[in-house]
C-alpha cells in the first residue's frame, strides 16, 4: 500500500527524495518518520503542519548536519 502524500508539496518533495535515497518513510497521524538505511539509523520527523515559514529550510539543514543525507558522516 503506498503511503499518503504530505499536503505541502515542498515537504512531499523532501519525502520523495528520501525514498529515492532508500530511506524508510512512514506516515503517522501528525507527522512522517524518515529513517536512513545506514547502520546508525538516523531518524527525522517531518510534521504535517509545520510551525513556521522556515520549517523547510531548517529541516534540510538538520538533515545535512545530523544525518547521512548528502553523504555526510552524521552524528
Amino acid at each position: 500500500m503506498p503511503r499518503r502524500k504530505h499536503p505541502i508539496k515542498e515537504l512531499e518533495a523532501v519525502l520523495q527524495d528520501a525514498e529515492s535515497k532508500d530511506w524508510d518513510v512512514a506516515a503517522g497521524r501528525k507527522y512522517f518518520k524518515m529513517k536512513c538505511p545506514c547502520p546508525d539509523e538516523h531518524l527525522k520527523i517531518v510534521h504535517i503542519s509545520p510551525s513556521g515559514g522556515y520549517y523547510l529550510n531548517h529541516l534540510l539543514q538538520k538533515l545535512r548536519r545530523d544525518t547521512c543525507w548528502e553523504g555526510g558522516e552524521g552524528k
